[in-house]
């Protein structure tokens, strides 16, 4: 995938400001002219679809994808190469969390353990493949009397175990489907609902949770609750409360106060374990700060209590913009954020890339 630094003329915020005039003040000539010339053919800020999904108010203040990336991708050295970021390389991270005792869904990693017998006391379970994101090609499988059953149907023990095998080779993880929290079965009857939890390192370097976001699942067949795959994302009060949940309706976006199937009352639903799966978000920024500033936890709310999902090192901004209907540039996270770069240093805005391939390898 490809990375575009467009460096408009003129920034819209401050948080845009200092990010946009690092790069001028330390980039050469032939990178500017190359920015700003991407910045004129349309290739930076707002997308159609952002412009439909957050109002203009929010925008003005706001940080759009294509900006948070190339930002994410300055502030978060260790991410690349991909194959070594344990934010990204899913084997990676649960064996770095699980090495620091963080809660993790229990695993079988087929080159170390015996799938077959893991199999055999396992009755619903998550493939999950590696270097992907957005909840893509997640799959789930149910055990019954007559064996098991996937995303098309029936398949064998032997073509079960032949699937994971292949997955895990490639870096995939296979994990027990976890119970979600009984307060939200209702309203997460598809998947196990995630609190995205963005934690920031503060002026003192120590880990703060910035922002919040609930994701619950529609329902449907796929075993996400990704807001982009059709499903609900929500803020959470000041009280600790489920607020409206929004969800993409075609091309603009609906605030719901009832879910849509199960037609339970979302609105005013106390978010089970909240200052834990906080807490667990701060406690794993600890584990995995070196080479990451900033990072977007997704905090399983399970019937045992919360259990790291993983860790994004570049989160979206969109939902919580959409969610607390502010821009960043005017939350805390802004602040954060250039704090930060004022204190990056030279060597770094200097090798920013104008464009870059996201290889796994580099």
């Amino acid at each position: 995938m490809l990375t575009l630094c467009a460096v408009p003329p003129q920034d819209d915020n401050s948080l845009l400001a200092a990010y946009h005039g690092g790069l001028r003040a330390h980039w050469p000539r032939g990178a500017r002219l190359l920015s700003h010339w991407l910045a004129i053919m349309g290739q930076g800020g707002w997308s159609a679809s952002e412009k439909l999904l957050l109002p203009d108010s929010v925008r003005r203040s706001g940080l759009s994808m294509r900006d948070r990336k190339a930002l994410h991708r300055l502030l978060n050295p260790a991410a690349f190469p991909l194959a070594a970021n344990p934010l990204k390389n899913k084997q990676l991270f649960a064996l770095k969390a699980q090495e620091a005792g963080l809660p993790i869904p229990p695993a079988c990693d087929p080159e170390a353990q015996d799938l077959a017998d893991w199999l055999a006391h396992e009755s619903d379970i998550i493939a999950k493949p590696s270097f992907r994101s957005k909840g893509q090609g997640v799959e789930r499988y149910t055990r019954k009397d007559d064996g098991w059953r996937g995303p098309s149907g029936a398949i064998s023990d032997m073509q079960l175990r032949a699937r994971l095998t292949a997955l895990g080779r490639k870096g995939g993880v296979i994990q027990r489907r976890l119970a979600t929290h009984e307060r939200l079965s209702d309203l997460s009857p598809g998947a196990l609902p995630t609190l995205r939890v963005v934690t920031c390192l503060n002026e003192d370097g120590l880990p703060e949770a910035c922002d919040l976001a609930l994701r619950l699942s529609a329902g449907g067949p796929r075993p996400v609750d990704n807001f982009n795959a059709g499903n609900l994302v929500l803020g959470v009060d000041s009280a600790g409360c489920c607020m409206a949940a929004w969800r993409q309706s075609g091309q603009a976006v609906v605030a719901l106060e009832r879910h849509p199937v199960s037609g339970a009352p979302i609105k005013g639903v106390p978010v089970p374990n909240l200052a834990d799966a906080i807490a667990l978000a701060l406690r794993a920024h600890r584990v995995f700060k070196d080479g990451f500033i900033v990072i977007g936890w997704d905090v399983g709310l399970t019937s045992g209590g919360p259990v790291l999902v993983e860790g994004n090192w570049n989160p979206g901004t969109d939902i919580v913009q959409l969610v607390s209907g502010r821009g960043v540039s005017d939350t805390r996270l802004g602040a954060l954020y250039r704090h930060h770069l004022v204190h990056l240093p030279v060597e770094r805005w200097r090798r920013a890339p104008v464009m870059a391939w996201d290889r796994r390898g580099r």
